[in-house]
């Protein structure tokens, strides 16, 4: 039986990154750019002022308090006429660029009004002071955002003060969600005697949405094979596919060997994880099959643990392979039996001035409430089998 590491470095040496297109930044969000974005010119670009104040030179303000005669007035977006000269201010706002000839903004709160044409500064600065330099920010011709970066809000921002509308990026990945059992019905659909209701398909998809990919929703595939090599078939027609139920051994656990039928070459079966031990990955000409359990946290703890490494790096990211983890003390005993990886669901919280962690009740692997509970997973390692409180853990954030 493949180990959780083996099986993530199986799925990330079979994946690649995904070709890249063009796209407007309205539509860039959570895309990976596919080349470094170099500044066309410096941000910002002039010097201008960090603070409502007067422009003034700082020769002029060495003794204090100083008397300046006024000679003007900057609002951001205007320049000013002329440069300052020798005990010379001017009234700026903040953004506006600086006036030739000044080095130093003194805010509002160090001044006194003298009299209509003049102002008195009351502390002093040296040059530089409440000023922003040209290219403090981004100088022209360096890397503004690396290529693998992902995009998000601010790398936008980024982009846009850079006045650069349109981004090359890697396209985005359209991944097919298939569900499979005589007992699914779908979310909005009246619940029949001994039959469940469509959750994980629609977690899934959210969870692909979250990765930053398209999901393609397939429907429910019945339990015979030519059903469900029918829709397995119009999954294989996207980036990847995501199947989940039917991967265990019983009678109607087909959908492996209709993999196999299909040409989908299989790279393992099993994983040595609790939840989600009959989890299947294989590969169809270049792209990604996953076949995940049908028990809902099963289901989910698979997708983030290998799922979604597998889409990060297709979409370009350059550090796939997880979530953020952090040390935490557990607060109460934990056992476990086995040789295998648990990934127990939990809740972290900052208890005086370090973290700690406590699972969320029941482990079972059908109680997604539970998960919902849940702001992390608690990490076990498969050689760990008793806990005591105040032990160290590592956990996953959700």
């Amino acid at each position: 039986m493949t180990n959780a590491r083996e099986a993530q470095a199986t799925i990330l040496s079979s994946v690649q990154t995904v070709g890249s297109v063009t796209l407007s930044l309205d539509r860039s969000i959570h895309r990976v750019l596919a080349l470094d974005v170099v500044a066309g010119e410096n941000i910002p670009a002039f010097d201008n002022s960090a603070m409502d104040g007067y422009a003034v030179r700082s020769e002029d303000i060495k003794t204090v308090p100083a008397v300046l005669k006024l000679t003007g007035e900057i609002a951001a977006g205007s320049v000013a006429q002329g440069a300052l000269g020798a005990k010379e201010a001017m009234k700026i706002m903040t953004g506006a660029k600086i006036p030739a000839g000044g080095d130093v903004v003194i805010q509002q709160e160090w001044t006194e009004t003298a009299d209509d044409q003049h102002v008195r500064i009351t502390t002093s600065a040296a040059a530089g002071h409440n000023i922003r330099p040209t290219g403090g920010d981004l100088h022209k011709g360096e890397i503004a955002l690396p290529k693998h970066r992902q995009l998000r809000a601010q790398e936008i921002g980024v982009l846009a003060s850079l006045g650069i509308g349109y981004v090359e990026v890697f396209r985005p990945l359209s991944v097919a969600i298939l569900a499979t059992g005589n007992e699914i019905v779908e979310v909005g659909a009246k619940l029949p005697e001994g039959k469940v209701r469509n959750s994980n398909a629609h977690t899934l998809s959210a969870l692909v949405l979250e990765a930053g990919c398209e999901p393609h929703m397939l429907g429910i595939a019945q339990d015979n094979a030519s059903d469900l090599k029918q829709k397995i078939m119009q999954g294989l027609l996207s980036d990847a596919l995501i199947t989940t139920g039917g991967v265990s051994v019983g009678k109607y656990d087909l959908v492996i060997d209709c993999m196999k039928e299909l040409g989908v070459e299989v790279k393992f079966w099993k994983v040595n994880i609790k939840p989600g031990m009959p989890m299947m990955f294989g590969m169809y000409h270049g792209k990604p099959v996953f076949s995940l359990p049908g028990n809902p946290v099963s289901s989910m703890v698979t997708f983030l643990q290998f799922v979604a490494p597998a889409l990060r790096k297709m979409m370009g990211l350059a550090e796939p392979s997880g979530g953020t983890r952090l040390p935490a003390r557990i607060e109460h005993e934990v056992t476990k039996t086995d040789g295998k990886r648990h990934f127990v669901r939990g809740i972290f919280r900052q208890q005086n001035g370090s973290l700690t962690v406590r699972t969320t009740g029941s482990q079972i692997s059908n109680v997604m409430s539970s998960l919902a509970k849940a702001n992390c997973l608690i990490i076990l390692p498969e050689e760990a089998r008793k806990l005591s409180a105040g032990d160290l853990v590592e956990v996953e954030l959700l």
